[in-house]
């Protein structure tokens, strides 16, 4: 693991980041523990030419990659193509290839594909990672004799490549809606709310120590867990880890509305507003499939919404309505989910794209008048960034004193950013990269990649082959 505070010291960016604009130049300063001491637009007196490193790119916050299944990234194209050629192939016929991935990971390819996917986020701008963790148990369905097995292969392989993790243990108790979970599901399962409750609590035991790491709890969803056990888990959690981030998946297929209003009575979002305390540290992951409703209750609560535009493109979900949701005040971010496919630039176009296909019109987001509001790329990436941080509980989002210095440079050089000025820029990260734009990122104070390369790459590249090339 990279050692925090390495790189402290006294910098000169030729264009910082900030919320309501840039600093160019701008000045920050960088402590032994890795967080933000001063940021401003003159150098500070005392601050000599020797000691300050010069960053001549365009540094803005590292992203936080909301939602994660780390171990799908062991499965990116091959689940493509519908089996033998005949019948449809939606999100339930790709869920049931992916079960059979699932039963053949031991801990050790958990391990080596998940420290891939991690280190391909850092190379291209994420600096955390919220996994939503829901492979707990052996081959067999029982727990290992360490019943944070592969909890703790997921923290390691975090720490090997150096980006911070909140860790999301998910809760999945039945198969639907007052049904018994399938054998495909067995690797899922706590029959014990309590076992489930352990496993919290000895994490958050165990991320005590470290500054990089964050844990939370993942009710899978309305269809994988009852409503008493979400009003215990929330309750329990309430009194254990007050704080701690909830997240959990919602109505990202229509069968699972309909499930839910046939099972429950209501649409899934409309019913867990009802019945859940709701609020600013749950994230509701996709909410695709949402009324004009549920969409302003939503933003009213103060959750955040998870959205993975490439995974819900690649699954065929749907859209969810967020210029409505913009208008609304409503805060979310993004995440990366299956893994088919990493990069940040990538999230964000592709999210944009759908809006404008489904509205038929471009910048769907924008207003005029701002330099952060005016051009898509800037204001995709700040409301990205903003509510991603505050959906997985990361001290990231924002280049400001008392924040951990989570920093990205892009590649002033660039072919996609040759000509841009701060003003436009992102737009030419988001909607021109070809790749190459990131050029050092920085998580706590250390640099963990330089010049567009992880010190520890060949090697996780090589176990990952030998991995994957076993199941």
């Amino acid at each position: 693991m990279t050692t925090p505070g390495h790189d402290a010291g006294r910098y000169r960016a030729a264009h910082l980041h900030q919320p309501n604009g840039w600093l160019s130049p701008g000045y920050l300063e960088i402590d032994a523990a890795g967080t933000i001491v001063a940021v401003g637009a003159d150098r500070p007196p005392g601050w000599t030419d020797g000691e300050v490193r010069r960053l001549d790119g365009y540094v803005v916050p590292g992203m936080a990659n909301l939602h994660s299944h780390a171990h799908q990234r062991g499965m990116a194209g091959r689940v493509e193509g519908v089996p033998g050629g005949a019948g449809r192939d939606d999100f339930w016929s790709w869920r049931t290839r992916m079960y059979a991935f699932v039963a053949a990971l031991g801990p050790d390819q958990l391990q080596a594909i998940a420290a891939q996917a991690y280190l391909e986020m850092l190379r291209a701008g994420f600096t955390a990672v919220g996994e939503f963790h829901y492979l707990h148990h052996d081959r067999d369905g029982r727990p290992y004799a360490n019943p944070a097995e592969l909890s703790g292969r997921i923290a390691a392989a975090a720490d090997e490549v150096g980006i911070a993790l909140t860790l999301l243990p998910a809760l999945y108790t039945q198969g639907g809606i007052g049904k018994p979970p399938a054998d495909a599901q067995r690797r899922f399962v706590h029959v014990d709310l309590d076992a489930f409750l352990r496993l919290v609590e000895r994490l958050l035991v165990g991320a005590t120590d470290n500054p990089l790491r964050r844990v939370g709890v993942a009710p899978h969803s309305l269809r994988a867990v009852s409503p008493e056990q979400l009003a215990h888990l929330t309750a329990a959690m309430a009194e254990v880890a007050p704080a701690a981030p909830i997240h959990i998946h919602v109505a990202e297929q229509v069968g699972e509305v309909e499930e839910c209003l046939a099972g429950l009575g209501a649409r899934p979002i409309e019913w867990l507003l009802a019945n859940a305390p709701v609020g600013p540290r749950w994230t509701l992951i996709h909410a695709t499939h949402c009324t004009v409703a549920e969409r302003r209750g939503i933003a009213a609560s103060g959750a955040t919404v998870g959205l993975c535009p490439i995974t819900e493109a690649n699954l065929g979900d749907g859209l969810f309505p967020l210029p409505g949701y913009h208008r609304d005040g409503g805060a979310w971010g993004i995440g990366t989910d299956s893994n088919v496919a990493i990069g940040l630039a990538e999230e964000l176009r592709t999210l944009e794209y759908g809006q404008r296909l489904h509205h038929r019109r471009r910048n769907v987001l924008v207003t005029a008048g701002s330099a952060t509001t005016e051009h898509p790329g800037r204001l995709l990436f700040d409301l990205a960034v903003s509510g991603g941080a505050r959906a997985i509980d990361q001290p990231m989002g924002t280049i400001r004193p008392g924040m951990r210095a989570d920093l990205v440079e892009l590649d002033p050089e660039a072919a996609p950013l040759t000509g841009h000025e701060p003003r436009t820029v992102l737009d030419g990260w988001v909607f021109g990269a070809g790749g190459g734009v990131v050029r050092n990122v920085m998580v706590a104070g250390t640099w963990v990649v330089r010049d567009g390369h992880h010190p520890q790459e060949d090697a996780v590249l090589e176990r990952f082959r030998t991995a994957v090339r076993s199941l």
